[in-house]
């Protein structure tokens, strides 16, 4: 079976601060699809390290972002006028955008909520579980 398509795919911090506190985490699936390159801004990684609470938890985080692509944050302006978002997700989006990702995986509901199912700027933000569902062919067997 050929390889699937490569994708971009940026992590807001909760996602990494879930797979990161949990050894068990379902979000941990992310980390062994095919073909998916997981990124993260320096800004998400500081929201997760600034809630990391015990030892064990600082070194899944190391772990975690390892393999991942940590790329510059990113202007805010670039973010399509009409959105509405507080200032630490604006930091999230503008970060996925300037980074040419195809999603945006975030499980702030409360923040994104109104946001999923939508293309913004060539960024698709949907939740890590609808994302899983989507890709689940790219698990391992």
């Amino acid at each position: 079976m050929p390889d699937p398509v490569p994708l971009r795919v940026f992590l807001d911090s909760n996602v990494v601060f879930s797979a990161s506190r949990d050894e068990r985490s379902r979000f941990l699936k992310l980390w062994s699809l095919r073909s998916v390159r997981l990124v993260v801004s320096p800004y998400g990684i500081g929201e997760v390290i600034r809630n990391v609470r015990s030892p064990e938890h600082s070194a899944r985080l190391s772990s975690l972002l390892v393999p991942m692509e940590i790329v510059s944050d990113s202007d805010v302006r670039l973010i399509p006028p009409h959105i509405v978002l507080v200032a630490k997700d604006q930091q999230i989006l503008a970060a996925a955008i300037g980074a040419s990702a195809d999603y945006l995986i975030t499980g702030d509901k409360a923040h994104f909520g109104h946001l999923y199912g939508t293309r913004l700027s060539g960024v698709f933000v949907i939740t890590p579980a609808d994302f899983l569902a989507l890709y689940e062919d790219r698990l391992p067997q």
